[in-house]
């Protein structure tokens, strides 16, 4: 297939590939979004995939619903995840992901550059604190520059989340808010997505990935039998 800057499901590759996952609280879905920026040509960012997961999943159980959708893409993404609800769900990402996920502390402030590092099993995992807002804003400001490329099917759900968040200005500031009875997770996950794609720290955590992946050489035993 022809590389098509304007079709995101042409691009034979993602600069990297991205999953974004938002968790979910007891009444809403989980997500997985999958994209990143694109190989070559013009600095856009593209969403291929979003996908709820089953409701009702926590711990390993939802893990395993984001390692499915890894999986149908060879186990090759950055993992982006909200653990804004659920501090303890960092263990068990790193179980399953490893050196792969970054963390997302979505509050009511923060501009999302700065890592906190959380002590997790055998090392650290980064998380960043974002404000919610300025999460939105900074993807809106990608769609109105026209840097963002979405492919047809269950996206059009997400872009429709987006376009309904309602803007409420308050005594602490402006707030995004969501319609009775509708959601956000698509939404917010494709905003996650988008400020991973354009972070000044993406090619530290891509190093990282890779040093990871690494294989590491055997030790060499010490001593005289070594040698003999």
């Amino acid at each position: 297939m022809t590389y098509v800057p304007d079709d995101v499901t042409s691009w034979p590759v993602f600069k990297p590939l991205i999953i974004a996952h938002d968790v979910g609280r007891s009444r809403d879905r989980s997500t997985a979004v999958v994209g990143g920026n694109s190989p070559c040509g013009r600095r856009l960012v593209g969403i291929r995939e979003a996908e709820e997961l089953p409701q009702g999943l926590f711990g390993h159980a939802r893990a395993s619903a984001l390692a499915a959708v890894d999986a149908r893409h060879h186990h090759n993404a950055l993992i982006v995840a909200d653990l804004s609800n659920d501090a303890t769900y960092a263990e068990v990402l790193v179980q399953t992901f490893g050196q792969r996920v970054i963390g997302l502390q979505i509050s009511r402030y923060g501009d999302g550059m700065n890592a906190d590092w959380r002590p997790v099993r055998h090392g650290h995992l980064p998380v960043y604190t974002i404000g919610r807002t300025y999460l939105i804003e900074l993807f809106h400001t990608e769609l109105q520059s026209d840097l963002v490329r979405f492919a047809e099917g269950p996206l059009r759900q997400a872009y429709d989340q987006l376009a309904n968040l309602e803007l409420e200005y308050r005594d602490s500031g402006a707030v995004y808010t969501c319609p009775p009875g509708k959601h956000d997770d698509l939404a917010i996950s494709c905003a996650m997505l988008a400020w991973a794609a354009r972070h000044l720290h993406l090619e530290t955590w891509l190093r990282n990935l890779e040093a990871a992946r690494k294989p590491r050489r055997p030790r060499q035993r010490g001593g005289w039998a070594a040698h003999t």
